[in-house]
């Protein structure tokens, strides 16, 4: 019999925008758990205090590597990981702009898994241990908000336009035109893929379809969702082969499948 058990806060009000709700999660299961991270145009940090994960990332997929803490960057394939059947870690999405404050240039990030001395330094070093010595899950909180108060304080600041094209992007749920953006603000095609690549981590074509999927993903998992046909052209998929194609690269398995929530 598995069990599993969760609990979630949001991060301090001055990280609104930046840090996502931190979320602890405690699993038992009868024998080997697999998932699958699908592609995101966000970050992901997790810290695990059972044993380690077996995790493969999007940049090779064929190879596996154990973390006790690990983040994974943004990507445009899935990210599996897999433990032995006992899992208990604290999870924790950043948003692409709160991913910049924090590390500068993001673009080496993409697709990749990496160690939270990448993202924190000797911060990132201390974390496993300082976190598993914390009593509960609201003193972990606690210092995830000390550890991002610190490494966004002083990071770089995004430019403006890049700004205004991440958030017209998910505005739009990535349907906004790209051209029309960038007429807008008056910058080239090479600029703003250059400039929004090392402050997003994908170009703005690859960022809209993420969006696009993610929005897509999240109503095939909603109460009564509609059938698989209207939710492609909801979100603007030309056809459901498109949408078919689409999920299998971002998510490893055809929307179906993600629907009914396995892996």
């Amino acid at each position: 019999m598995s069990s599993s058990e969760s609990v979630a806060a949001p991060p301090h009000p001055a990280l609104a925008g930046l840090v996502g709700a931190y979320a602890e999660f405690s699993e038992r299961a009868g024998g080997p758990v697999v998932r699958y991270e699908p592609a995101n145009a966000g970050a992901v940090l997790v810290v695990e205090f059972a044993d380690p994960l077996v995790v493969a990332d999007a940049a090779e997929p064929a190879v596996s590597r154990t973390w006790r803490a690990f983040a994974a960057g943004p990507s445009l394939g899935p990210t599996r990981t897999e433990h032995a059947g006992v899992q208990h870690c604290v999870e924790v999405r950043l948003t692409p702009l709160g991913l910049y404050r924090v590390v500068g240039d993001v673009s080496e990030l993409a697709d990749r898994t990496v160690g939270p001395a990448e993202l924190f330094g000797r911060d990132g070093r201390e974390l496993p241990e300082r976190m598993v010595a914390q009593r509960d899950s609201a003193s972990r909180f606690a210092l995830l908000d000390a550890l991002f108060g610190r490494a966004t304080a002083d990071g770089p600041e995004p430019d403006p336009e890049v700004v205004y094209t991440w958030h017209t992007l998910q505005r739009s749920g990535g349907t906004a035109g790209i051209g029309e953006i960038r007429a807008e603000i008056g910058w080239s095609r090479a600029r703003l893929a250059r400039r929004f690549r090392a402050q997003i981590g994908l170009t703005p074509k690859a960022a809209a379809r993420v969006i696009r999927f993610g929005r897509a993903a999240a109503l095939l998992r909603a109460p009564d969702p509609q059938p698989l046909a209207a939710i492609a052209f909801s979100c603007g998929y030309a056809d459901q082969a498109h949408f078919t194609r689409d999920f299998r690269e971002f998510a490893g398995r055809p929307p179906s499948t993600w629907a009914a929530g396995q892996g």
